[in-house]
């Protein structure tokens, strides 16, 4: 298994948010200040869960690079392979493995396109791009 940098961690959470960022509800009843009707439906952010320090699940829906948990302690999400494994988004009794799902379909294109997502990264960096 190929080890990966920090940078590496970080982008699979950057394309995690924009995909978590994609759900839709056509049932939430939303309202706005005042309690203004503002029509059916409304997007949101769906959580993603992390194993803590304390070996406690909990739910983050913040924005990179710190987020706030349910328990309302500030977090800083870049996981590194420490708690990357534990990142899931829960359906019921179902669980998706998105940042492994992430990592893998990027190692499928860096072995079918001769892509090296790290010497990329390492690239941006160097531009001052980041």
């Amino acid at each position: 298994m190929k080890s990966r940098s920090l940078a590496f961690y970080r982008l699979l959470h950057e394309i995690e948010y924009e995909i978590g960022s994609e759900c839709y509800n056509g049932n939430i009843q939303n309202f706005g200040p005042g309690g203004t009707w503002e029509g059916e439906g409304r997007d949101f952010r769906y959580p993603i869960r992390f194993t803590n320090s304390d070996g406690v699940r909990e739910k983050y829906r913040g924005e990179l690079p710190y987020t706030k948990s349910t328990s309302g302690e500030m977090a800083n999400c870049i996981l590194g392979e420490e708690r990357f494994n534990s990142a899931h988004y829960a359906f019921g009794a179902n669980e998706l493995y998105i940042l492994r799902g992430i990592k893998h379909a990027l190692e499928k294109l860096e072995t079918r396109f001769g892509i090296d997502f790290e010497e990329l990264l390492e690239r941006e960096k160097s531009s001052g791009v980041e």
